[in-house]
């Protein structure tokens, strides 16, 4: 029986910070393979409370840390610290057949000499640089991207835009094409429903009020001035937004912050939604984004409003899209008016069922099926 490969699995965010692709294919990948984690930890921040997220994996899997200390992206004996703190976990990247990357911010922990010899994955989850745009780092960020897409095997991109970007930036330094790996549903939540089905958990409105419900990192996509619109427009209507905020927030009597949640809970917080929404300001930043929270709003069986972008037509027709604010609010007063058409939870699974982080694990084990051998 041949010896599975060895992966060292480089995440760039914190274990638990809640739960998106990095962790869920992670978690997939250890049913193939010997994974390894290892992931950046900020040894002080107060950015966000911080969830103790479960670990869902097949086989054993040692977890490591790369230390980020605070302010060393500006100071360079900050940075010196950094490494010495950090030389034994990157010294251990030589026991390694291949190198996952999700994101070029790796490489300020890691050089490109760890990875000679290794073949490198660079699962590009969202627009990069898009993060940073108009900042004072965006140029030294980019040539990270540049040289971490110029020495990639294979490239990864959860969005069809997403793709289409990089090959169009990074024509002259890619040496591969990317693949599109789109985003999905985790199997634990996915069991979680076909077990308790909280679609046909009503609300209990003892406040009298429709809650329409985010789940998600509240940052500066979030387009506040809708939601207030929204508020102002009905009274009896109040939003819910579950997730670690990393941005300047409105206050409103009728918005909820709940903070971050562990994903074993979003079944919990789910089950008091009327509908779901994704409120999003449509720029360059979202254009790129396969939501995550799309699939998991289609497995709780109940409506879902969105903002319209390309990437959203694939959702259709579990999904109601709006383009401007007239839209939204018709169809929050459908809601109200119960015309909101919802579609079967066979259909809903039936969809699921191929968009599972499972599925997605198979599709890259299918591409990277013989790269040992380079």
């Amino acid at each position: 029986m041949s010896k599975k490969p060895k992966i060292a699995y480089l995440m760039h965010v914190d274990w638990n910070w809640i739960k998106q692709r990095p962790h869920f294919l992670y978690e997939e990948l250890t049913f193939y393979y010997n994974v390894d984690l290892f992931y950046i930890q900020n040894i002080y921040t107060r950015r966000y409370i911080k969830v103790n997220n479960s670990r869902n994996v097949y086989n054993y899997s040692k977890i490591n840390f790369l230390k980020k200390l605070p302010l060393s992206g500006r100071f360079k004996e900050l940075q010196m610290i950094e490494k010495l703190i950090n030389y034994k976990t990157v010294a251990s990247l030589q026991n390694y057949d291949y190198i996952w990357v999700t994101s070029p911010i790796i490489l300020d922990f890691v050089t490109l000499d760890e990875f000679e010899g290794k073949i490198v994955i660079y699962d590009c989850m969202d627009d990069f640089l898009g993060f940073y745009s108009g900042t004072s780092t965006v140029g030294r960020l980019k040539k990270l991207e540049v040289d971490l897409v110029n020495r990639a095997d294979y490239i990864f991109t959860s969005s069809n835009y997403l793709r289409k970007k990089m090959e169009l930036s990074y024509e002259r330094e890619m040496k591969v094409s990317p693949y599109l790996i789109g985003n999905g549903i985790s199997r634990t939540l996915f069991n979680q429903e076909v077990f308790q089905n909280i679609s046909q958990v009503k609300p209990n409105r003892t406040d009298c009020l429709w809650n329409l419900m985010y789940i998600g990192t509240i940052g500066e996509w979030i387009n506040f001035d809708i939601i207030i619109m929204v508020l102002q427009q009905i009274p009896d209507v109040k939003f819910t937004m579950v997730g670690p905020i990393d941005t300047r927030v409105p206050q409103h009597s009728r918005i909820e912050y709940t903070g971050p949640i562990k994903h074993e809970e979003l079944m919990t917080y789910a089950s008091l939604a009327d509908a779901f929404v994704m409120p999003f300001k449509v720029n360059e930043l979202v254009r790129s984004v396969d939501p995550v929270k799309i699939y998991e709003y289609i497995l709780f069986g109940k409506p879902i409003f969105s903002i319209e972008y390309g990437e959203m037509y694939k959702f259709l027709p579990f999904v109601n899209l709006y383009s401007g604010e007239k839209d939204l609010l018709n169809l929050v007063r459908d809601l109200q008016d119960d015309e909101i058409k919802v579609l079967s939870r066979e259909e809903s699974l039936s969809f699921l069922k191929q968009n599972t982080w499972s599925v997605r694990a198979e599709q890259i084990v299918s591409i990277l099926e013989g790269v040992s051998n380079k």
